[in-house]
């Protein structure tokens, strides 16, 4: 048994008046003396303590992700007009490289409104394929996104929000030629809950607004 403890059980009396002091009491029952830290000694504490359990601390309450913003019909419309328009550029800007061939593809415009000029199924087969291309590699890209849709600040995105591949992309786009059928396929965007269009639930991608 260590000393400590042995001091512990000894009878400890008032300095003053000589009087027996309980055990664990800090004073002298009689004359009110304190007892002094020299009569008590040191404290004894087991050198095998277990220290107190720890409490774990509550798990964090998971934050949700934030809903995606999906692209309306309008906003798409509008990204659609400028991809028109970059397009038709290309168109031109090739033709003038090539006057002779393009005008063996186009013939001269007539004056009446009745009997406009037809375009050759070669330039119909030239714009489709040119078109396709065009957002194909733009919506497969980094930008994930044609200029128009880029200057909307739209992209396309697989159902899990991941970047397309060139496969998915290259789907998409050959899907859209079912959605321009009467443009059927582009209306129905405004009553889909992902706002997807008919090209768009076929190759399974979604087009998003930024934040």
């Amino acid at each position: 048994m260590s000393w400590g403890l042995l001091r512990r059980i000894e009878i400890i009396t008032c300095e003053k008046c000589g009087a027996e002091i309980p055990d664990g009491a800090s004073y002298c029952p009689k004359c009110e003396t304190s007892v002094s830290v020299a009569q008590i000694g040191p404290v004894y504490v087991p050198q095998n303590a277990t220290p107190a359990e720890a409490i774990t601390a509550a798990p964090g309450i998971p934050v949700l992700p934030p809903r995606p913003a999906f692209a309306g019909f309008w906003l798409r419309a509008v990204a659609c007009c400028i991809d028109t328009v970059v397009i038709a550029a290309v168109f031109i800007l090739g033709s003038s490289f090539f006057p002779a061939f393009f005008e063996k593809l186009m013939p001269p415009s007539s004056v009446s409104f009745t009997n406009m000029p037809q375009p050759s199924p070669l330039v119909i087969v030239l714009l489709v394929s040119l078109g396709c291309l065009y957002y194909t590699l733009f919506e497969a890209s980094s930008w994930q996104a044609t200029p128009g849709k880029r200057i909307m600040r739209l992209y396309v995105t697989d159902l899990n929000g991941r970047r397309v591949t060139f496969a998915r992309a290259l789907l998409r786009n050959l899907a859209r030629q079912i959605s321009g059928v009467f443009f059927i396929g582009y209306l129905i965007t405004g009553y889909t809950e992902k706002k997807q269009a008919l090209h768009d639930i076929l190759a399974r991608c979604l087009v998003l607004r930024r934040p």
